[in-house]
């Protein structure tokens, strides 16, 4: 591989680990803000009265029925962080992978 091959793989490898770090940043932030809002939204409904379930397992059920909308955003929240997790983890590799052969390219 010649320099100018290796030069161009090196910025294209290194915007991608960038933005998927970035990207990475804005889902994490998404999950901890949706969790918030889930765990305030129980605690207004505990409080409120609108659960009102006698033992743990009962009242978990009428949560989850009461606040589906907030459950949901969660699960989506997360499924969109690991997703960012994994493009950010394959952008790495991709460094790595270009650290290799840079070094290969220096002993040649």
């Amino acid at each position: 591989m010649d320099n100018t091959t290796l030069e161009k793989m090196a910025v294209t490898a290194f915007e991608k680990l960038a933005t998927s770090r970035t990207a990475l940043f804005g889902a994490t932030e998404g999950a901890i803000e949706a969790k918030a809002e889930l765990e305030t939204a129980k605690y207004q409904a505990l409080v409120g009265g609108v659960i009102d379930g006698k033992n743990a397992e009962i009242r978990e059920a009428q949560l989850r029925t009461h606040l589906e909308a907030n459950y949901a955003k969660l699960d989506t929240a997360e499924r969109t962080e690991r997703a960012g997790r994994h493009q950010y983890d394959q952008a790495s590799i991709e460094v790595d992978t270009l650290k290799t052969l840079l070094r290969i390219a220096e002993l040649t």
